[in-house]
């Protein structure tokens, strides 16, 4: 019996890591598309009105979810610091301190903070839609990896879960 309660618990907790896997990966694509949603309400912004960047982060933060927000909002509240940091500085640590991004996402976002605040509104428009083209690019990719590779790593638990069952028994 208690052989048994083991082998079930060996083939569950393979199971489970194959799931975690395959859950990370959907999770990387969902915060990839609310960043990509995210900058593009800033693109929006800086096309319709051109607001201050107070004000740009404040609707920014609003209207985004999950890490988006917390940059957008994190910058707006760091604005208050800018005589002991500037926002460049301040954009690029936020997004370097961001645990859920990987170096890609990190990359392509640092630059933003040199162009935020500083150009014309349609220079920053450009700025920042094509950085949220390319994260769409890549959430697009994480997605048919995802798919592809997700299933992959269900079946590897599943399999490598029966395969332990079947040595332990």
């Amino acid at each position: 019996m208690v052989r048994l309660m083991g082998a079930v618990l060996v083939a569950a907790g393979c199971a489970w890591v194959g799931f975690q896997v395959s859950e990370g990966m959907r999770r990387r694509v969902a915060e990839l598309r609310e960043l990509a949603r995210g900058l593009a309400l800033v693109e929006r912004e800086l096309e319709l009105w051109a607001p201050p960047l107070p004000q740009l982060m404040e609707r920014a933060a609003a209207h985004s979810r999950g890490a988006a927000q917390r940059l957008f909002r994190a910058c707006y509240q760091g604005l208050d610091r800018l005589d002991r940091e500037d926002f460049p500085t301040l954009w690029r640590r936020l997004v370097e301190e961001e645990r859920s991004w990987r170096g890609e996402e990190r990359e392509l976002l640092a630059p933003l903070g040199e162009l935020l605040g500083r150009y014309d509104g349609p220079a920053q428009r450009d700025g920042v839609a094509a950085v949220r083209a390319r994260l769409e690019e890549l959430a697009d990719r994480a997605q048919a990896d995802c798919r592809r590779q997700g299933r992959v790593y269900r079946a590897l638990g599943l399999s490598g879960g029966a395969f332990l069952v079947i040595l332990l028994l």
